[in-house]
């Protein structure tokens, strides 16, 4: 995710005009500009069909990628992507490659081979969402992955409608081009939103549980240390060393786990430890027992 995120990046700055000209005023105002950014989405692509197919696969699912997200797949896109762009006829800088060149075969070409290439490890990555449904958790996990497959399925809508403009264009028929122009825009906009919205929804849940889980803990801390307090009372073997817990963003975890232990320990060294702490203090400490269960679950 890291390389897509990095790569994908760097190729729609470069998509930006002023970044565009700028850039390929030192390339020799020969559209190499477009070439590079093409080329980082290609590759960009390839690592973010890759990882969503290694999250949506389960552990005990063969976790092996598609042929089609081999390496051996980018190799040959990006190889036909250079070479039909050096065959284009582009001899200035133009912010609308496409719309000025596109009327060239080798264009066309140009185009296709980026578009069927994305197309294919789009449609990949969409399935390995569908085949492995049943395995998602559930929550925001499972509504993530939905709408990563959704933007999969958008994705490849898209490359077939920039296909078909890609034909019209060779052919001459702009006036249908520009009438077709408006689902594209479309298409782009709602691929991009779905991906990113299903990509961004699992670190953003983990870190509001983690907000939700540390407010709580704080409570079961708070509500157990007096109980905790009494239950070790003359037992000097028995010790909460804070010292001992590292100061870690588990560490309320690793004290709360230390207190519940010690409490039983005191229960079982001490008749009189279960008087002195009374109902009220065994309540807490099976709230808190359970909760540690419930935290242990949540983090594997």
């Amino acid at each position: 995710m890291l390389w897509a995120s990095g790569l994908i990046s760097v190729s729609l700055v470069l998509n930006i005009n002023s970044a565009y000209v700028f850039t390929d005023h030192f390339l020799g105002q020969r559209n190499y500009t477009d070439l590079g950014a093409n080329l980082l989405l290609l590759v960009g692509v390839y690592f973010l069909a890759r990882a969503i197919h290694r999250a949506a696969s389960p552990l005990t699912a063969d976790r092996s990628s598609p042929r089609v997200l081999g390496k051996s797949g980018v190799v040959v896109a990006t190889t036909l992507t250079f070479f039909f762009f050096i065959c284009i006829e582009a001899p200035f800088t133009s912010t609308s490659f496409m719309r000025d060149f596109g009327s060239q075969p080798a264009a066309a070409l140009y185009s296709a081979i980026q578009y069927a290439y994305i197309g294919s490890v789009m449609a990949t990555a969409g399935w390995t969402c569908l085949r492995f449904r049943k395995s998602w958790s559930t929550g925001v996990y499972a509504i993530a992955f939905a709408l990563v497959g959704l933007g999969c399925t958008s994705a490849v809508l898209l490359v077939l409608q920039v296909l078909v403009l890609d034909a019209l264009h060779v052919m001459g028929q702009l006036e249908v081009m520009s009438q077709l122009g408006g689902v594209y825009a479309m298409l782009n906009f709602t691929t991009f939103a779905l991906l990113c919205m299903g990509l961004a929804i699992p670190p953003v849940g983990r870190r509001v549980l983690s907000i939700l889980v540390s407010a709580r803990t704080s409570k079961v801390l708070k509500d157990l240390r007096p109980v905790w307090a009494k239950a070790v009372v003359g037992n000097s073997q028995v010790t909460l060393d804070l010292h001992v817990v590292p100061k870690q963003d588990l560490r309320q975890g690793r004290e709360l786990h230390r207190m519940v232990v010690e409490i039983q320990d005191s229960l079982a060294r001490d008749p009189d430890a279960k008087k002195r702490i009374g109902t009220q203090g065994m309540t807490s400490l099976s709230e808190a027992t359970e909760f540690l269960e419930g935290l242990a679950w949540r983090q594997n």
